[in-house]
């Protein structure tokens, strides 16, 4: 990854991207806000379904406006 538009949940304690297909990635945010922008991990949805209903929701709020600024972009390629 190269260019990119990073999200951060303070609710999470992590920053989050995505790739031109809308995959979402994640890094933990490290003490003081810093992030570690070269070790980024794909967010497992299935794993989700066991954490709190706070936690999927600021994931799903960050996912879309993640996907909103790379179209704004040009950077996010939809598939039908």
């Amino acid at each position: 990854m190269t260019d990119l538009i990073i999200l951060t949940s303070e609710q999470n304690g992590c920053a989050y991207t995505i790739d031109s297909e809308g995959t979402l990635f994640y890094t933990p945010m490290l003490e003081g806000g810093g992030i570690e922008t070269m070790d980024w991990i794909e967010v497992d949805h299935m794993s989700l379904l066991g954490e709190e209903k706070e936690i999927q929701d600021e994931i799903d709020k960050v996912h879309e406006q993640l996907i909103t600024l790379n179209k704004a972009l040009g950077w996010y390629y939809q598939t039908t």
